[in-house]
């Protein structure tokens, strides 16, 4: 209740309008609510709900879909942040009160989940209190905060402290279980659900967490020989094996998918850009109480805040390194402290890319990261995503000083500790993260049905753009809120295309090439009567485009208040529907 209460203050804005506003400073929570709506609406075709047995909407397949791109082929959702684990949990929310707010109880439930699974790692070597106090610093830590505003894929980050409790549980548990034991299979099976159900959450958190479990298997046979035996390897070998088969065996329909039409063919991101700077873990950004809200650090891109999560604040960095020093002479802190201090410096290494960067400015050439990116797949991390593996290092240690600090509360050295630990917490205590409305016309929720018939092709205005600001995408939302009655020619989504390796939106239709220069440089809207838009229009509805859908008072649409209306209703003719926010352009004319 405690963690509950803490995530609705922090995104109290949201939990107050949960159907209308969302907290992210990009639109990438526009791509999550279409895929949310997009699972619903598949569950429902498949389980009859649409009229006469018929499939309901246009959402054809869970991983691959062309209810979106339709003109290019559909969106390969292998390869897409598509959340169908959890987009499938949250169906029967999504149909009753439609995915916006399915999107946000995900966003304000994540900090308090991901608490919850690390205070299942925390417990294996911590008492109750300072595990928990330990799990909440890394559920409501920068980096999970932060990916919260529009990467809900990357912020429910529940697996790496499971898969490492699992790990622990494997290898040093004593009495040591036979093969043939409850204690094997119970630990083995769960492994493969939960890297199972990964794959169909974030293929990045998986590979991230699997460089972290090497990191700490290195940490551990360095500094936990004490704790393991050569059974214990074994098990570990033969429970990792066994459940790494069970998660491919439930991943089968995602890595097939995989290998299907659309997908990228070279490395998503180029690499040396989404570095995690040195100075990150000591300068605040935008989720914590004492951030400015944008960090000073220069960099080699524009980088959407919400990748902004390495901060932890000076005061947690001192107190991890005096907890070390002072404990790890102790019996009973000695291996938990190597192991964590080890696998939070090499994973961190990780995280800092390569060029290694200092301010902004490239302190070492080749970093350790350079030995993923040559690795196929592994090239597509991010290596700023990584922190979260370091980040539940240091809440280990500073979990252990916390329990030392209230055992030996008499000492003055433990009552300083206590103090400086309070210290810590105030610098990563979250403010509370500001949210924005999503614009959504009141036809897609109310008389589109009447409108456009379902399976209509349809054109949006303005289309969604791959842009990383508000407002961009919108389009996606508006087709979700609709129960995709129709099939949207644009679209935002990773794939390919026979002119570029990858591609982030739906190529541009001779529409879109006819109006590139209003939207991308401002200039004025080509003459309605020309014979370049004649064309443009026959290719649309030689394409099979039904309908032109225009949103006038949307946020980001070019020119000035009814250019564009008057542009297209100068093109196509008079709207066949102008209420409830849109205009309605039948091209069957």
């Amino acid at each position: 209740m405690l963690l509950t209460a803490a995530s609705i203050c922090v995104f109290g804005q949201v939990a107050a309008d949960p159907g209308g506003q969302v907290v992210a400073g990009n639109d990438d929570s526009s791509l999550f609510i279409w895929w949310l709506g997009h699972a619903a609406d598949v569950v429902a075709g498949r389980l009859g709900f649409a009229p006469d047995g018929d499939q309901a909407g246009t959402a054809d397949g869970l991983l691959y879909t062309e209810a979106m791109n339709t003109l290019g082929g559909g969106v390969n959702g292998a390869w897409n942040t598509s959340l169908a684990g959890l987009a499938l949990i949250l169906t029967p929310l999504t149909w009753v009160a439609g995915p916006i707010i399915s999107y946000n109880l995900l966003i304000i439930s994540t900090p308090v989940l991901v608490s919850l699974a690390t205070a299942v790692l925390f417990t294996r070597f911590l008492r109750r209190l300072p595990a928990f106090a330990a799990s909440g610093g890394v559920g409501f830590s920068s980096y999970v905060i932060a990916q919260s505003s529009g990467h809900p894929n990357l912020a429910f980050a529940v697996t790496p402290p499971l898969v490492a409790a699992i790990i622990i549980t494997l290898l040093v548990r004593a009495p040591a279980p036979a093969l043939n034991s409850r204690g094997f299979w119970i630990p083995t099976i769960g492994l493969g659900l939960i890297l199972g159900f990964q794959f169909y959450v974030s293929t990045e958190v998986l590979a991230g967490t699997f460089i972290a479990a090497l990191c700490l298997l290195v940490s551990i046979a360095v500094f936990g020989r004490r704790l393991t035996t050569a059974a214990g390897w074994q098990r570990l070998a033969a429970g990792g094996v066994l459940g790494a088969l069970l998660a491919l065996f439930i991943a089968l329909p995602l890595l097939l998918t995989m290998r299907g039409p659309n997908a990228p063919e070279r490395a998503i991101r180029p690499h040396g850009v989404w570095n995690t700077d040195l100075l990150d873990p000591i300068i605040p950004a935008a989720p914590t109480l004492i951030g400015s809200g944008t960090s000073p650090i220069p960099r080699v891109l524009d980088i959407d805040s919400a990748e902004l999560g390495a901060y932890v604040g000076v005061p947690a960095l001192i107190a991890c390194v005096v907890i070390v020093v002072c404990l790890a002479r102790t019996r009973r802190y000695r291996a938990i402290l190597g192991i964590a201090s080890a696998t939070g410096v090499l994973v961190f290494a990780f995280s800092l890319g390569s060029p290694v960067l200092f301010n902004g400015r490239v302190a070492v050439e080749t970093g350790p990261f350079a030995l993923v990116e040559a690795v196929p797949v592994l090239d597509n991390i991010l290596p700023m995503r990584l922190v979260l593996h370091s980040t539940i290092a240091l809440y280990a240690i500073l979990g252990c000083g916390l329990q030392w600090a209230l055992d030996c509360s008499q000492k003055r050295s433990a009552q300083a500790l206590l103090g400086l630990l309070l210290v810590s917490a105030v610098c990563v205590i979250p403010g509370v993260q500001t949210s924005r409305e999503v614009f959504v016309p009141e036809f897609y929720t109310e008389s589109i049905a009447e409108v456009i018939p379902a399976g209509s092709v349809v054109k949006t205005v303005p289309r969604p753009l791959a842009w990383a600001e508000p407002h961009a995408d919108e389009a996606m939302v508006w087709q979700s809120v609709s129960g995709f009655d129709y099939r949207e020619t644009g679209g935002y989504f990773i794939g390919s295309s026979p002119d570029s390796a990858v591609t982030f939106s739906a190529p541009e239709d001779p529409f879109d090439e006819l109006l590139r220069g209003s939207l991308f440089s401002g200039e004025p809207l080509p003459d309605p009567d020309s014979a370049e838009l004649g064309a443009a229009i026959d290719e649309l509805r030689a394409d099979g485009v039904d309908y032109v859908v225009l949103a006038p008072d949307a946020p980001l649409l070019p020119g000035g208040d009814g250019e564009y209306e008057d542009f297209l209703t100068a093109g196509l003719g008079p709207p066949v529907f102008a209420e409830e926010g849109v205009r309605v352009y039948s091209l069957s004319r």
